[in-house]
């Protein structure tokens, strides 16, 4: 099926780019465990999010570069600490644009109401390989500020695109959206989230910047997230 939205860039990874995929686990951790700690080292981190030593010292080598991380000691003594949160995330926001990063699709579908797409999508396999995403993860958060009743959805498996539509009874639908599937760029961080969370949706941290540079209505979003969710007032309130 068409009904292509939003045609990522295509950009390949750049060696060095520490906002890539596989990277992601290591700022997340950055924000999300880091922010509460005096210290850390580089096997810390690496054991915690079952990553590479290396991957780790790769993200760590560019933030402190750049003043984003902050340093103490030297080779096997060094610790690390994380000063100014708020400045990584908005390093993160500079880089990061889910409309550059992610291709889209937009649908209209049969069901006449949105609660009966989430109770057949939960009655399937395809539940768990779906976490919603945008403002249907703002509203699972239970932190949802505009009245859209789109339902967005990132999909960890692509080839079962078409799965999902005959599921979702989905019709291509070129301007605005009923549905919109998603082809996640952190998909890492994503199947980290699913082993790991209880709410089958994108973490808050991921959810604000994915809204960040959505166009619809997502900034606002965003910002409200920020305000409100417990998990990302710290990292402005440390900042």
């Amino acid at each position: 099926m068409k009904g292509q939205f939003l045609l990522g860039s295509g950009e390949p990874f750049k060696e060095g780019n520490i906002y890539a995929d596989k990277s992601s686990i290591v700022l997340d951790w950055l924000l999300r465990v880091g922010i509460d700690k005096e210290h850390f080292s580089l096997r810390e981190v690496a054991k915690d999010r079952k990553v590479s030593v290396g991957l780790v010292h790769k993200v760590f080598e560019a933030l402190v570069l750049h003043g984003l991380l902050q340093t103490e000691g030297v080779r096997t003594a060094k610790r690390f600490f994380l000063k100014t949160p708020a400045l990584l995330l908005k390093s993160w926001l500079e880089q990061y644009s889910i409309v550059k990063k992610c291709k889209m699709w937009t649908y209209r579908s049969a069901f006449q109401k949105r609660e009966e797409m989430l109770k057949a999508l939960k009655e399937s396999d395809l539940y768990q390989r779906t976490p919603l995403a945008l403002h249907s993860a703002a509203e699972a958060h239970g932190c949802k500020n505009t009245t859209l009743r789109t339902l967005e959805l990132y999909m960890l498996e692509q080839d079962r695109r078409e799965e999902l539509e005959e599921l979702l009874q989905l019709e291509p639908q070129e301007r605005g959206y009923e549905v919109l599937l998603i082809e996640p760029y952190y998909k890492s961080l994503l199947e980290l989230e699913r082993i790991c969370g209880e709410v089958n949706a994108s973490s808050p941290l991921l959810t604000f910047l994915d809204l960040f540079h959505f166009p619809l209505r997502g900034q606002e979003q965003a910002r409200f997230l920020a305000e409100r969710l417990p998990e990302l007032k710290r990292i402005y309130k440390k900042g």
